[in-house]
């Protein structure tokens, strides 16, 4: 059973489509990254799902349950994270966990443990007695996380989780962020700090003037968008005389030079990246290192992007 699954989900406000008509499928243990310019939808699409917007049209099943007639079985499986969230600023970390946790009216005999796990899990432990209001953004945001954890949701819904945070903070969020992707949690997350979720998101998700324009597996949306792909080739000596082989191919590009190697940016299926290393080989250069380089969140932003933009033209003008 799909822990998220979506049927032409359509968000109005007035003559504005915030959401519009969007359909994707989130397995267990997925890490889909949302991703867009402001205005996209993303916002929107994220409260619709946490059942705190009721869909204009279109239906929406969060681990079963029917967005419009089952929330309150939805919000007890849910953790839901928005850019900017308040806490009781009078309480301590662990009194406003322990609150949290009655809230969701856990068995009051293992809330104790639930919350030290949480404060753990985030690195507050050391600050569990200390007010909330004496924590900086980047322990707010982290304790915002221990406060979905206490009731250990199915699915973790986060909004610009890493917004407004310092470089050490981003990293200690992403460390949090990486712990609970490998614990195999469903998590959908949007940011436009694109190197948050490098690494660790199976899934992207594009949307684009409140359409879903993309969705599938980071592998899967590289091979559809790349029409070439960039390789680092290690050499033992004769690097120009490589050079000079690879450039005789009107398929390879060869875009930086060495003294140990170069890099190079060719088609690329796997037989036509094989048969350019058999090339180098069977003319006796000595290649130690033969490797794709891994194509960065960005640029595949980017060229993704690129793409709808220019599809959506050819649209207009037909």
């Amino acid at each position: 059973m799909p822990v998220i699954e979506t049927s032409d989900l359509r968000k109005e406000f007035g003559r504005l489509v915030a959401v519009n008509n969007v359909s994707f499928s989130v397995e267990a243990g997925q890490v889909v990254g949302l991703i867009g310019p402001n205005g996209a939808g993303k916002t929107t699409l994220l409260r619709v799902l946490a059942t705190l917007m009721d869909p204009t049209d279109g239906n929406a099943q969060i681990l079963g349950h029917d967005i419009r007639f089952d929330r309150l079985n939805i919000r007890r499986k849910i953790g839901y994270l928005p850019d900017f969230f308040n806490l009781y600023s009078d309480l301590t970390l662990r009194e406003c966990l322990d609150f949290l946790a009655r809230a969701y009216d856990m068995n009051p005999f293992e809330i104790q443990d639930k919350v030290e796990h949480a404060l753990e899990f985030v690195e507050l432990v050391d600050k569990g007695d200390d007010l909330v209001r004496h924590l900086s953004r980047g322990m707010v945001q982290r304790l915002g996380l221990a406060a979905l954890m206490v009731h250990e949701p199915d699915l973790f819904l986060l909004d610009e989780p890493a917004s407004g945070l310092d470089p050490k903070a981003r990293i200690q969020l992403r460390t949090i962020l990486s712990h609970l992707s490998r614990e195999g949690r469903t998590i959908v997350i949007s940011s436009h700090i694109l190197t948050e979720l490098s690494g660790f998101c199976t899934h992207i998700a594009l949307m684009h003037n409140g359409r879903l324009a993309v969705f599938g597996s980071v592998a899967d949306i590289e091979r559809r968008t790349m029409i070439a792909r960039r390789v680092s080739i290690g050499l033992l000596g004769e690097v120009e005389r490589a050079r000079k082989i690879l450039e005789t191919s009107p398929d390879v590009h060869v875009l930086q030079s060495t003294a140990d190697g170069l890099t190079i940016e060719a088609p690329g299926a796997p037989d036509e990246l094989a048969a350019i290393n058999t090339r180098l080989v069977q003319a006796g250069v000595r290649v130690v290192r033969f490797c794709e380089e891994k194509t960065g969140l960005e640029e595949l932003f980017l060229k993704i992007s690129a793409q709808v933009e220019s599809a959506d033209q050819l649209e207009k003008k037909a």
